[in-house]
């Protein structure tokens, strides 16, 4: 006997969910929903409920998805950003001031948006931002011929036309400063003690940037094998840092908020610099359009950037 189909949840669960996901708190999710906390925790009972599986964990007041959670969070905020792109294409003019920006989530979350409303002051307040998030691996092989820019990574001696470099790629250790005050004593001591500590550990298909190995062996610790809990999301995984689960690798360009804020707080004196760039690129369409020239130059003279 085949197994009956899950119907698709309304629209209002769906949301719901989304919100409290990325907010990571399901008060704040009502808060910007304008709705109740209650009926927030509703919704995500009664899509637990219709799935057999919890997909959040509970902490105090604070909320994390766990594995199923998290599958679902990128199927339903894909699948909302292609609904809401595809209105957008649907009620402007194909000739609009529109800026179409591709991107991970990860640079969505922890570059562009910091920047968000210095880019809207320079391109002026009649653009229009649309940040559309994919995965890495799709990205200059999107299909949406209204993409006008994008991110992605090269070597640092490469030649990218029509791009700019964002940042060049340097990491550190950085951790919770609880985390530090309770592991003090370990991380005072030389690296081969360190393997007693959890690390967090990024496990996305690599595409050449930095892993704990690679900083390892830049300290003179190659082989150390520490255990870890591994995440395939960048912003999850300082989130859980930010928890004070255990050791991060943070990237110069993408930590520098937490850090100010003292959410994490660095382990070592400064970064290790590697071989790979971030560019920002035009494609066919943005070089032909003033506006993504603009925020091309716009990204390029960011300072700490380039």
């Amino acid at each position: 006997m085949k197994n009956r189909p899950i119907s698709i949840p309304s629209t209002r669960a769906l949301v719901a969910f989304e919100c409290a996901a990325r907010l990571g708190n399901f008060s704040r999710a009502a808060q910007e929903l304008n709705t109740s906390q209650s009926a927030v925790s509703r919704h995500i009972a009664d899509l637990e409920a219709r799935l057999g599986v919890p997909l959040f964990e509970r902490r105090n007041r604070r909320v994390a998805l766990n594995a199923p959670g998290t599958q679902l969070h990128r199927a339903v905020a894909s699948g909302l950003e292609t609904i809401r792109a595809t209105m957008a294409a649907i009620a402007q003019d194909p000739d609009s001031d529109q800026l179409t920006i591709a991107c991970t989530h990860e640079i969505s979350h922890l570059l562009l948006m910091p920047l968000y409303d210095d880019l809207d002051r320079a391109l002026g307040r009649q653009a229009r931002i649309r940040i559309l998030t994919q995965e890495y691996e799709t990205l200059e092989s999107s299909p949406d011929p209204r993409i006008d820019l994008l991110f992605h990574y090269d070597a640092v001696e490469a030649q990218v036309p029509d791009g700019a470099r964002i940042f060049q790629e340097a990491v550190r250790p950085v951790c919770s400063p609880h985390f530090a005050q309770t592991h003090a004593a370990a991380l005072a001591a030389p690296l081969s003690s360190w393997s007693q500590l959890p690390f967090l550990r990024l496990v996305k298909e690599n595409q050449g940037w930095a892993t704990w190995d690679d900083w390892f062996e830049s300290a003179g610790a190659a082989g150390l094998d520490p255990g870890y809990t591994d995440f395939d999301n960048y912003v999850y995984l300082l989130e859980a840092a930010a928890a004070g689960r255990g050791l991060a690798l943070g990237w110069r360009g993408l930590v520098e908020r937490h850090l100010a804020t003292g959410v994490l707080v660095p382990i070592t004196d400064g970064y290790v610099t590697l071989g790979r760039v971030l560019f920002a690129t035009l494609t066919v369409r943005g070089r032909s359009r003033p506006i993504a020239k603009a925020c091309l130059e716009f990204l390029g003279g960011v300072p700490g950037m380039g």
